[in-house]
């Protein structure tokens, strides 16, 4: 089975982070998103699996730190989408769709699973598996039943349960199920199915839009290839906004175990001085602490210095460097520094330096 994972888009909700990385490259407890996303894929494929990424927007950035960080378990392939065109430098794609057809010459004769880089299942993907080989269908679709289902890919199903229809964000769902990040084409379907995309890719596209995966499966459906769902039961983690990943974050440290919650080591070690954790947290290398209350649901990456902060409900970056900061629902970039702010919500890119005070430095 080959596994395509479209990693091109510039991740504009998540902006300013995504500006000097990819959004799958944000660090939340203490892993990339990319690296949680292919540590759940371990747990449902072997060894030696391929992986077909296509690359856009900071391709390099992409291919060398797969390459260097998980070139040991699966079969590494990457392909270049290029943009549609620029918005102020940045660039802009033609869709999921398009960005799946170019793997069209790794699939032949053979099953493929798509997944997105920004939604992570709290369960692996060993059951649209197991959904796929014990049923008689041409390919399965994850779902996750969802509030508002509206903002999502929307899958109705008949009276045997089979997919009657795949509907984008829809004004007026019928159905509460919502695609979720993953879906699987047997080897019956893929040549169907990219001959579908090739067709769309033709279409011209008018300002803001995109060829999408949902009209070519819908399509599909409407040509007698049969659909199951995969429902998953417990949370599928999506990380396209700020809010999301905060929720996520917490999410994912409730699950974690560590085994020195409070840190007691850091604080023996000096690196944690006069302060107080409150779990859950994820503390990174290389970090100082003092006078500071953290957590709960704190994220802080690697080499991090925190003095006189309080902070809860937040995602900190890399090489953060915070002095006298109160805040909670906060996502601080990489390499940034705050200094004297008291507030609620803050979203800071990398390398960002914001103070409130006529101090020069840290």
């Amino acid at each position: 089975m080959l596994l395509i994972c479209p990693i091109a888009g510039t991740g504009r909700r998540l902006q300013p982070f995504t500006y000097s990385k990819p959004k799958a490259f944000l660090k939340v407890a203490g892993k990339r998103l990319i690296d949680h996303v292919l540590d759940k894929l371990k747990n449902s494929f072997p060894k030696g699996t391929n992986i077909c990424f296509i690359v856009g927007y900071k391709k390099r950035q992409i291919t060398e730190y797969l390459k260097k960080n998980h070139a040991d378990y699966f079969n590494l392939h990457f392909l270049e989408q290029k943009p549609l065109g620029y918005e102020a430098d940045t660039p802009f794609f033609s869709g999921l769709g398009d960005a799946i057809l170019l793997a069209k010459d790794f699939t032949e004769n053979d099953d493929c699973f798509i997944f997105l880089s920004d939604r992570l299942p709290m369960e692996d993907y060993s059951q649209i598996l197991l959904n796929f080989h014990r049923d008689i269908c041409d390919g399965v679709i994850n779902v996750k039943q969802v509030d508002n289902p509206e903002y999502y890919g929307v899958i109705e199903l008949d009276e045997n349960e089979i997919v009657k229809n795949i509907v984008e964000k829809p004004k007026k769902p019928k159905s509460n199920y919502a695609v979720s990040g993953a879906y699987l084409f047997g080897m019956s379907i893929t040549p169907r199915l990219f001959e579908l995309l090739e067709e769309q890719n033709k279409i011209p596209l008018e300002n803001g839009q995109e060829h999408t995966i949902t009209s070519v499966i819908q399509q599909l459906i409407k040509e007698g290839f049969k659909f199951k769902i995969n429902e998953m039961k417990r949370e599928i983690l999506d990380f396209g906004r700020p809010e999301s990943l905060l929720a996520g974050n917490r999410l994912l440290l409730s699950e974690i175990k560590i085994q020195d919650p409070t840190y007691e080591k850091l604080i023996q070690s000096g690196n944690i001085i006069d302060s107080k954790i409150v779990p859950p947290v994820f503390i990174g290398k290389g970090i100082e602490i003092t006078d500071s209350v953290i957590g709960p649901n704190v994220s802080i990456g690697d080499n991090v210095v925190l003095k006189k902060c309080i902070l809860s409900d937040c995602v900190i970056g890399d090489g953060a460097n915070l002095k006298k900061i109160i805040s909670s629902e906060s996502i601080i970039g990489d390499y940034s520094i705050l200094e004297d702010l008291i507030k609620k919500s803050i979203t800071i890119g990398d390398s960002s330096y914001i103070t409130t005070s006529n101090m020069k430095s840290i």
